[in-house]
């Protein structure tokens, strides 16, 4: 059981198949016009190798907080981010473990640059791998220089004001940029947000299938891509479904009481893919009666789950169900109102439901010292990240006299 649970959470934690240079996938953006290299994506990545003598050390440096001495707006934006948390006590307690004589396999997503899987092998020949500060670089996750960095060579987007591509100027800082416009097209992130065909299928679609729910997406179709939505202003925050704000601006509940019941309808109006995307997620859609107080009549509660649900049985995936929201696709939860004239209705978001209730309860069970305490953290961190969506009190219309 222990070796399932770890090949879970190693399944999950895989992101970045090898690919090819992005294909065109947005309209708009010139498939001709400076693209990045063939083996951009190629995993593991190669050493960066040695910076040229004559740069200052903090643009020979990998670590994110020397970038941020010139960058220091998508800096501050990164480190609110989930990517900056990517190397986290759940991954590394379970790097500690089973998967210690492997830490690659994960690291390629989590912190994909090989001198970060050298700093945390390092730690972990120390006996200090729980330790962030004995971590080093491993422990800055998926930073800067994993989607800007390849030997050295700085990669970006088109010059903002000008769109211009290509390389810029070599006597500036780092040897200048070299500007493709794949990195503003969803193929970009499809290298990590899309798990390929060689790892298999569940009931027809890969664990991960963000990018191909989102080329049949209305948004593909209109050129919104995922940078649209996750990087506005090419913000480095990419927002998603752990942000009540971010998960709110993408559906529209509606709550319609007739003369027997009330209805709660919630509606994928704005999200360019399912609804939620990954199966680690759970969503749950809630009403109940409620008294004449208006205190909950508990045993009324009615709710509807909106989920991939996946488990790891018999040595294979198996979906037991999904009725996850597809683009403009709705779900409908009724209530009768029997003798109640209110109801409570409203929307629970579990964005960690799968690591929650799967994966860090059964490792709890098998683990024991630092690496047990860091499953426990993890553990804590995804039971908390749970909130609640458009909690509203539907009324009982009144009879026509």
């Amino acid at each position: 059981m222990r070796n399932i649970i770890l090949l879970l959470a190693l399944a999950f934690l895989l992101r970045f198949p090898a690919l090819a240079a992005p294909a065109l996938d947005a309209p708009g953006l010139d498939a001709n016009a400076a693209p990045l290299p063939g083996d951009f994506w190629s995993k593991p990545l190669s050493p960066q190798g040695q910076a040229p003598e004559g740069w200052p050390e903090n643009e020979r440096s990998l670590a994110p907080e020397d970038c941020g001495e010139c960058h220091a707006r998508q800096y501050e934006e990164w480190r609110s981010s989930l990517h900056a948390k990517a190397f986290s006590p759940g991954l590394a307690g379970q790097l500690m473990t089973s998967l210690a004589n492997s830490p690659q396999d994960c690291m390629q997503c989590h912190a994909p640059l090989a001198e970060q899987e050298e700093a945390f092998r390092m730690a972990l020949k120390e006996g200090r791998a729980h330790e962030a500060s004995a971590q080093g670089l491993a422990a800055a996750g998926n930073s800067c220089s994993g989607c800007h960095l390849r030997e050295h060579r700085r990669y970006g987007p088109p010059q903002a004001e000008s769109g211009e591509t290509g390389q810029s100027n070599s006597e500036a800082s780092h040897g200048g940029v070299f500007r493709s416009p794949d990195f503003e097209k969803s193929s970009f992130c499809g290298a990590c947000h899309q798990f390929p065909p060689s790892w298999g299928t569940v009931n027809g679609k890969a664990l991960e299938n963000t990018h191909e729910e989102w080329k049949v997406s209305p948004q593909a179709k209109k050129g919104i891509t995922c940078q649209s939505c996750h990087m506005p202003g090419r913000k480095h925050m990419w927002r998603g479904i752990h942000d009540p704000e971010m998960t709110a601006s993408g559906l529209t509940p509606a709550f319609k009481p007739d003369a027997e019941k009330a209805r709660f309808i919630l509606t994928n109006t704005g999200v360019g893919h399912a609804f939620p995307t990954y199966v680690t997620p759970k969503a749950v859609m809630r009403t109940v009666r409620l008294d004449n107080n208006l205190a909950p009549i508990k045993e009324s509660e009615v709710s509807l789950i909106i989920q991939r649900a996946v488990s790891f049985t018999g040595g294979r995936w198996v979906e037991a169900f999904d009725t996850r929201l597809f683009p403009n696709q709705s779900a409908v939860l009724n209530i009768q109102w029997g003798l109640s004239d209110n109801v409570s209705m409203w929307l629970d978001v579990y964005p960690d439901d799968f690591y929650d209730h799967q994966v860090y309860d059964g490792l709890l069970k098998t683990l024991s010292g630092e690496a047990k305490k860091l499953i426990a953290q993890a553990d804590a961190d995804a039971s908390n990240s749970a909130y609640r969506l458009f909690e509203t009190i539907v009324k009982r219309p009144r009879k026509k006299q």
